[in-house]
């Protein structure tokens, strides 16, 4: 099923605001870090494991693009909902509720896969916990947002489908 449900009303708590732009921001430093640390030598990046990073890479991108499009004028880069999106519960979010996210997880593992480097390797483990915690607050807010976020949440897994549905 997929297409409006209601619409959010405008988050006027400034608190809510400023929590978003801290989430998003630590995110960028994380994928800037991801970008342009240099690639180190603590693996063997052979044919197989080039192959490998180009596919979790470009998955990624797909995925995030994709997931992105589905949202249309609703996409924000706040985790907060916005007040021109309705919830969307088909396509990619019907396996998953956020598909951005798993997206950017995968691409960002091709990243540090490519890299051979420790440290981008912990950087993207460390986005994928990161995403943990954001979605989980944004969670909050889609629930107050949407009459019917609970009931999607309960049967999609939050970033693989089954995996980490919420209980109602």
């Amino acid at each position: 099923m997929s297409g409006p449900t209601s619409s959010p009303e405008p988050t006027s708590d400034l608190r809510h605001r400023i929590i978003a732009w801290l989430l998003v921001g630590v995110q960028a430093v994380i994928l800037i870090l991801l970008v342009v640390l240099p690639s180190g030598t603590s693996w063997t990046v052979t044919d197989t494991v080039s192959t490998l990073a180009a596919v979790l890479f470009w998955s990624g991108v797909a995925m995030a693009v994709g997931a992105g499009l589905q949202l249309g004028l609703g996409l924000t880069a706040l985790p907060l909902p916005s007040p021109r999106g309705h919830l969307v519960t088909g396509g990619l979010f019907g396996l998953a509720r956020h598909p951005i996210y798993t997206g950017v997880v995968m691409l960002s593992a091709g990243i540090a896969l490519r890299s051979a480097n420790p440290t981008k390797a912990l950087l993207a483990v460390g986005l994928a916990l990161f995403f943990t915690v954001k979605a989980r607050w944004e969670e909050q807010r889609l629930v107050e947002a949407y009459p019917d976020y609970a009931g999607y949440a309960s049967r999609t897994g939050r970033f693989l489908p089954g995996l980490g549905r919420l209980r109602r």
